[in-house]
């Protein structure tokens, strides 16, 4: 009897100190996207406060651990096989006292495999998903695969995100106001052209999903696209006018700046100076005129002589003997107005040798042609006379040239 009343005081002094550590409030999970946080509050601020947490898995091993922690939540994304259940309780412990676990004494129960019996289902969101209306009423439908897209994007446990989730392939429906259509995938980008209704203003589409571990996969909103329309042909007849013109334009440009090459290179300016740089060897100064006489480029021209330093043909003594040509220069034989020959003046030479004859008898007419004398009064001998007939009845005499021997 007195070992029966041992035990009840021990029980009653158990539930009394149990019931001195009030437990934590406001607990809850949120597991979405491989991601699961624990938080949950404290309703006083008690010094040498700690709250213990109890976590268990079912399945892929059955295990359980227990760690402490002051803060008010802790992360528990490590807890995402998608083929295994998980539980969590919350202690706050004071001094060694303990509170009740909270929400219960069973905990949290929470799973990614959406066929566990467990209190809480975690899921994944369907990535961003592009709609594009096309030709004959029909809409284009991708996104990346749910599977890649959130381990990809997790930054602790993503080797074994990827481990666990060891396939891609996932099955998806898709509505389409009343119509529902389903599709595989195991791409990484899934992609699917769907019907639609060409009477409708716009084409909205709502996306559900199961992966092939059992991960359920929701749409977060409404995808949708404007109906398609067809591109107005537009009329290119102002194209091809504008083309041809400006074909025709360039066409007249280059064979101006031909034309200009060709006829003033130097002073064309249509090019301008600062377009085409010139190197700094170039003459930029304009050349001064020449201007020639033409007499004295005539006079020059005569005293060039053969820039040959062998002359092609020996030169002949003759040629050299004849270089300048001796000729009498003799002013016409001609009658006076009072009929006689006294008049008649004799000019010199152009070589500056002097008069052919020297001053003796002009008085011819008395002589013998035949004689043979010479005049005393002249260096030279007589010369054969040349009647010459100046008119009707008017006779004249003269003499023959000098004959040079050759």
């Amino acid at each position: 009897m007195e070992s029966f009343h041992a035990v009840f005081l021990y029980f009653s002094w158990m539930t009394v100190v149990a019931s001195s550590v009030l437990p934590p409030v406001n607990v809850t999970l949120q597991c979405w996207n491989f991601h699961n946080m624990l938080k949950w509050s404290y309703p006083e601020d008690t010094t040498g406060l700690l709250f213990r947490l109890d976590i268990g898995a079912f399945l892929y091993p059955p295990d359980s651990r227990t760690w402490m922690t002051p803060a008010l939540q802790t992360d528990l994304s490590f807890l995402s096989h998608p083929k295994d259940s998980y539980y969590v309780a919350v202690t706050a412990v004071v001094n060694g006292s303990e509170s009740e676990p909270a929400p219960s004494d069973d905990g949290i129960t929470f799973s990614y495999f959406h066929e566990n019996p467990v209190g809480t289902k975690c899921y994944l969101d369907l990535p961003p998903v592009n709609v594009t209306a096309q030709r004959d009423n029909k809409v284009h439908i991708s996104f990346e695969n749910p599977i890649f897209f959130h381990c990809q994007k997790m930054k602790k446990n993503r080797k074994k995100c990827f481990k666990d989730n060891d396939s891609l392939d996932s099955f998806f429906k898709v509505k389409i106001l009343n119509q529902t259509y389903s599709f595989n995938c195991e791409e990484r980008v899934c992609e699917k052209t769907l019907p639609v209704d060409a009477a409708q203003q716009e084409h909205c589409v709502n996306i559900t999903g199961l992966t092939s571990q059992g991960i359920l996969v929701k749409s977060t909103q409404l995808y949708c696209a404007e109906p398609f329309h067809k591109p107005l042909q537009s009329n290119f007849t102002a194209v091809y006018v504008v083309s041809v013109i400006l074909a025709v334009a360039t066409f007249g440009v280059i064979l101006f700046m031909a034309y200009q090459k060709l006829t003033k290179p130097e002073t064309s300016s249509f090019i301008k100076p600062w377009v085409i740089p010139k190197p700094s060897i170039w003459n930029t100064t304009t050349p001064e005129p020449v201007h020639v006489d033409p007499v004295e480029c005539l006079e020059r021209c005569d005293e060039v002589e053969p820039s040959s330093p062998t002359p092609l043909l020996p030169q002949t003594e003759e040629e050299d003997r004849t270089g300048i040509t001796d000729y009498d220069f003799r002013l016409p034989i001609g009658v006076s107005d009072n009929g006689d020959m006294s008049n008649v003046i004799e000019e010199g030479q152009p070589n500056g040798e002097g008069p052919g004859y020297m001053v003796g008898n002009t008085d011819l007419g008395d002589e013998d042609p035949g004689s043979g004398d010479e005049d005393p009064g002249s260096g030279y001998e007589r010369r054969d006379t040349v009647v010459v007939a100046l008119g009707p009845d008017e006779l004249a005499k003269g003499y023959r040239g000098p004959v040079t021997s050759e």
